[in-house]
């Protein structure tokens, strides 16, 4: 189930509840310190619920631990919801268009990077729980490298590209990859200046999701969760937005070549 059918079937639920409850949705959003737009969007599934969300809404509701558990079943857990979802939808993507900050998506991820990423963001796995995510993930960015669908659209702040996860050999590999996949063309890559004067990325990460059977969807992300919308509106800003990183960042042959500048760095050190 993909997350935008998952975010229907939670807001129906949800509004079937309020309506029985016999309390509005400005009443609701009131005691739960959102918009009645936001609960508009939550009901009509154009949105999922913030995890952060879910035991204050059970409160407001008397309805124990209902949500919670209703959208660990239709996610499969938190995590799924916002990353094994996420990752579905992308492989059944026609495009995508993404902003990266912090780290390099999973689905352009070398193994060892995938792995320190996991290990060290996660440092309550076992080491095999980080081995068979770090086996997924890759067999996910292998299936990707070599597919010809979705077409891929990456925009990434320069500072990512002085991140040294896993030590200098692995970023070295990293950007070798990223630099490979740019060349022949299986992801249209440009990096934004670190001394860029009118940066539009600082509302962090997202990527806008456009698929040929549902809805466009936005997937912003936070370091705990991700949050899917499908309402026509906010999908818009975020092409907008995804147009004014494109527009300050390097073209994609500067960017390819910035990306060999920091592989002849590490080369050097």
């Amino acid at each position: 189930m993909t997350t935008p059918q998952a975010a229907m079937r939670f807001g129906r639920e949800l509004a079937r509840t309020r309506k029985r409850a016999g309390i509005t949705q400005e009443k609701l959003g009131g005691m739960l310190g959102a918009s009645t737009s936001h609960m508009s969007n939550l009901e009509r599934g154009h949105r999922s619920p913030a995890l952060t969300l879910l035991p204050p809404l059970d409160e407001a509701l008397g309805t124990g631990s209902r949500f919670q558990d209703l959208w660990d079943d239709l996610t499969g857990t938190g995590r799924p919801a916002w990353l094994d979802e996420i990752a579905n939808a992308i492989q059944g993507a026609s495009a995508v268009y993404e902003y990266q900050v912090l780290a390099f998506p999973a689905h352009f991820q070398t193994e060892a990077y995938s792995r320190a990423l996991i290990r060290y963001g996660a440092p309550w796995l076992s080491s095999g729980e980080v081995e068979s995510r770090v086996t997924e993930r890759v067999a996910r960015a292998e299936r990707m490298a070599e597919a010809e669908t979705p077409k891929l659209w990456l925009v990434m702040d320069e500072s990512l590209l002085l991140r040294r996860y896993g030590g200098s050999e692995v970023t070295r590999a990293q950007l070798d990859h990223i630099a490979k996949l740019a060349d022949r063309e299986r992801v249209n890559l440009q990096v934004v200046p670190l001394d860029t004067p009118k940066h539009p990325g600082n509302s962090g990460a997202f990527r806008v999701i456009v698929t040929q059977d549902n809805p466009d969807a936005v997937y912003v992300e936070s370091a705990r969760e991700g949050q899917s919308v499908t309402e026509s509106d906010e999908v818009a800003q975020h092409r907008m937005l995804f147009a004014s990183l494109q527009g300050v960042a390097l073209s994609p042959d500067s960017s390819i070549e910035r990306v060999r500048e920091e592989i002849k760095r590490l080369d050097k050190a």
